[in-house]
């Protein structure tokens, strides 16, 4: 079969000159905007014409919803609320009249450190172990502020256990000890010489997290 005979003249896919070429007169250009401009709709009025500049305090007002915006950023992607970490943006003092109100972000419990103190306002929060009247905000604060709680109380109870356990140094006392942990908090021997290790580590290499459990910023599951 003979071949197909190649045309004369390339098409605009191989001949990329086709491009440069207007197909109409400058004539027809300056129609064509006349007529787009008499169908144009005219330009509505500024909808804030009659408001003048912001007032100093309005600007203060703006930077500050800012510096929260900012805030909120900041703890959600920063994880865990701990002591010294709001947990959302601002909130003013006697703004919520709820009795979880001191949870709130940012407010005085929700970066208390894990503690004694801490446990008994949380405790107060729950009125007849409801909830009733406490935002979601004040309910997240709250849950934190419970888990900074378990937090102290778990580094409080493997300080005793490393005392229990100092006070049985030798290697041999080590199978007693377990034993005498075990009975005490109903566990496996096991159980005993995991919390007495933990504990241990706790006491001799890590001061560090030893501290931060006690206050809460970390917790025991992180140790």
């Amino acid at each position: 079969m003979p071949a197909e005979p190649v045309p004369a003249d390339p098409g605009p896919e191989d001949d990329l000159a086709w491009l440069d070429r207007d197909p109409a007169t400058s004539a027809e250009r300056t129609e064509w905007l006349d007529r787009v401009a008499k169908h144009d709709e005219p330009p509505e009025p500024e909808e804030y014409d009659d408001y003048g500049p912001l007032t100093p305090e309005e600007l203060a007002e703006v930077r500050r919803a800012a510096a929260d915006d900012l805030l909120a950023v900041k703890a959600a992607t920063t994880g865990r609320r701990r002591p010294g970490q709001p947990g959302s943006a601002r909130v003013f003092p006697g703004e919520s009249a709820s009795p979880a109100a001191g949870f709130g972000p940012a407010m005085p419990l929700d970066v208390l450190p894990g503690g004694a103190q801490l446990a008994v306002a949380a405790d107060a929060a729950a009125v007849d172990d409801g909830f009733a009247g406490v935002s979601e905000g004040e309910l997240v604060g709250l849950l934190c502020a419970w888990d900074r709680v378990e937090a102290h109380a778990a580094a409080r109870k493997l300080a005793v256990i490393a005392e229990v356990a100092r006070r049985n140094p030798a290697p041999e006392d080590a199978e007693f000890t377990a034993d005498q942990l075990a009975c005490a908090l109903g566990e496996s021997r096991d159980r005993g010489y995991e919390l007495m290790g933990t504990a241990d580590s706790l006491e001799t290499r890590l001061p560090g997290t030893r501290a931060a459990l006690r206050d809460g910023t970390v917790s025991l599951g992180k140790t």
